[in-house]
């Protein structure tokens, strides 16, 4: 169903309203092209970070249950040097926990950073329309068709696509 407001908007072209949609009613019948822009998220990966320090310390602690849990003849010094290269294992492991999780916090402040640009975006994709007669996306404030290009740049969200997108708007 469409609001009075999508009723009584009328498309540029065929100066209709009867086939004009919100973009987001013409995204979700299929229309690719009136895709909503990508919220801006940095992937991270960390899990081979992780993935080396818990194999790093199981390994030493399976050598620790094995060579001095069953009192295999080791003599002290092994025994010290194995327990040394456990704490050692350990802190290597902590430390590249800590280096994962500073990589996840800057990704996190890098998608913050662009979040701005994102919600503007978004605000401008809302008002635009879709006549699906005619098959274009059109702003509806200034009766102009958008092109492909446009809709292109919009979805890019990032700095330099936010002045067309006050240009859009105004």
């Amino acid at each position: 169903m469409a609001s009075n407001e999508d009723q009584k908007t009328s498309c540029p072209v065929c100066n209709r309203s009867d086939q004009v949609k919100t973009m987001q009613a013409a995204y979700s019948s299929g229309v690719e092209r009136c895709a909503p822009p990508d919220m801006p998220a940095k992937q991270v990966p960390m899990l081979l970070y992780m993935l080396t320090g818990t194999i790093l310390v199981g390994l030493c602690i399976f050598l620790i249950i094995v060579l001095i849990g069953s009192e295999a003849n080791l003599g002290f010094t092994w025994q010290l040097i194995l327990v040394c290269v456990t704490l050692v294992c350990i802190l290597t492991a902590l430390a590249l926990s800590f280096y994962a999780f500073q990589r996840v916090v800057q990704g996190d402040a890098e998608s913050t950073i662009r979040l701005p640009a994102w919600d503007q975006a978004m605000a401008t994709w809302h008002k635009l329309r879709y006549c699906s007669r005619d098959n274009i996306v059109f702003d509806p404030q200034t009766n102009k068709q958008v092109s492909n290009e446009q809709l292109a740049k919009l979805r890019a969200t990032d700095t330099k696509s936010a002045a067309l997108q006050s240009a859009m708007a105004h």
